[in-house]
């Protein structure tokens, strides 16, 4: 995206201005113009730290590239015109994916665990995506999770538990979506009967595409319903935009393709999310957390590409469902020290966690040179990290992990790799809170028709009273 394009040209800034004068004809949440186009991205656990971490990181790239022009936004979804903010709290208190799910997509609060439903009543709830076929429009669905993960899930299904796999995977296909893109479609089939879901998505009618050659060969034309999933998955997710991946086929690069096989006169919605940035604060990962946002991001871009066509029937929405972790950081230096202590990186706190396990002849001198290989030259040979570091070599039966000391410095992972996080994330001034879930606010950045609803201050149930709004 050129961004001093996009600020120089007077004829987007009157569009800009003409949304935000648009909340003027805004009465009773009924929107100034139809929106034919939606698009709602969720980045999964982003909060706004996450947002200005990605800020600072690419003003960094940039300077070390020579680039010192000033900007008022790094990332596209910073530059959107409308801003505003949700709070997420479930009916169980700090929300999980599959609550905060269901209020974006169903305008219902729930409990944790229950995907669109009222899991004591039963009641099932209607999606936003549901309502726009409804309506005749096209419904397409991207994630770097699998795609019956939560937060994908609660557009096209209904279970009172968010782990019951195989009926979501079932539902996937009996929604009738035109497009599902992302990880993988996992088996789910423990202890129950019936096909897998791929194979019973194949028979109502789907095309299941999993190499990039087949990716690229969809065309807007004969494709029909498709289901496409990543060529590299591992456990079902997308890989790590950190770890790098050799099949070439991102987030981004799915939105385009949903773009050009839902584009039609009859409009679509579509729901494009990034997961991983939650895996990644959940793990209180900075470096891997920044990539997985800046890859979201460039998502968004293609949307807002889609937009400068059509500005007056596009509508785009970009929040999350919850933060994650309680990032929150210091300025200990400046954007250049941000960007080449991130950058030094060299994968995911995953990737490194596989490369520890328990031995009795370990040296923590080998296994600290390691670390600094991979992490960057801040990580110190502190009592912490080597106690971390005795207890990666300790058996996990032997470690106490279920100790309240144990599971507030390490959660679930492995210790010596949550220790070289933080000392690098240290070196930054950045901290966190927990390994989970908070109840802090999310911001949340529109553009397009009817996007002047969505400013101000709200639950996230009215996400989608504003996104119908906005189609009708």
């Amino acid at each position: 995206m050129n961004f001093r394009k996009f600020y120089g040209s007077h004829v987007r800034f009157a569009r800009v201005l003409m949304t935000l004068l648009g909340a003027i004809f805004i009465f009773s949440g009924a929107a100034e113009a139809g929106a034919k186009y939606v698009f709602l991205f969720i980045g999964d656990g982003m909060g706004t730290a996450q947002r200005n971490a990605a800020e600072l990181y690419l003003a960094g790239m940039r300077m070390e590239n020579g680039d010192d022009s000033v900007r008022d936004s790094q990332l596209v979804m910073n530059s959107l015109p409308v801003s505003g903010e949700i709070r997420t709290n479930s009916l169980s208190g700090i929300t999980d994916s599959a609550a905060a799910g269901t209020a974006l997509a169903t305008g219902r609060k729930t409990s944790n665990g229950a995907i669109a439903m009222n899991p004591a009543s039963g009641e099932k709830f209607q999606s936003v995506a549901h309502a726009a076929r409804r309506k005749g429009m096209k419904a397409g669905i991207v994630t770097s999770s699998f795609l019956q993960d939560a937060t994908p899930a609660v557009f096209f299904g209904h279970s009172p538990k968010r782990t019951d796999l195989y009926a979501l995977g079932v539902q996937l296909s009996d929604s009738g979506f035109d497009y599902f893109a992302g990880g993988g479609l996992l088996d789910g089939r423990v202890g129950k009967n019936g096909p897998r879901p791929l194979d019973a998505a194949i028979s109502k009618g789907y095309r299941v595409v999993n190499t990039p050659e087949g990716f690229r060969s969809l065309e807007a034309k004969g494709s029909g319903r498709v289901i496409a999933t990543h060529p590299r998955v591992s456990g079902g997710y997308m890989p790590w935009v950190i770890d790098g991946d050799d099949a070439g086929v991102t987030l981004a690069d799915f939105v385009d393709k949903g773009i050009a096989l839902l584009d039609g006169k009859e409009g679509f919605f579509m729901m494009v999310e990034g997961g991983k940035i939650d895996l990644a604060c959940h793990a209180n990962d900075a470096a891997a957390a920044v990539h997985e946002v800046i890859a979201f991001d460039r998502a968004v871009e293609r949307a807002v590409k889609f937009l400068d066509a059509r500005p007056d029937e596009t509508l785009i929405v970009v929040t999350s469902d919850h933060e994650t972790g309680g990032m929150t950081y210091s300025a200990s230096c400046d954007v250049r020290q941000f960007y080449k202590v991130l950058s030094t990186q060299k994968g995911s706190y995953a990737a490194f966690e596989r490369t520890i396990s328990p031995r009795r002849d370990a040296k923590f001198d080998a296994a600290l040179g390691a670390a600094r290989a991979f992490f960057g030259p801040y990580i110190g040979d502190s009592k912490g990290v080597r106690s971390a570091y005795a207890l990666s070599m300790t058996p996990k039966n032997k470690r106490k992990t279920g100790r309240p000391e144990y599971k507030k410095l390490y959660g679930p992972y492995d210790p010596f790799t949550v220790a070289c996080i933080r000392e690098s994330n240290a070196h930054l001034g950045i901290t966190w809170t927990t390994f989970y879930h908070t109840g802090k606010n999310i911001p949340v950045s529109a553009i397009g028709a009817g996007a002047s609803m969505f400013s101000g201050e709200y639950e996230n149930t009215e996400i989608y009273h504003k996104l119908m709004a906005a189609m009708n």
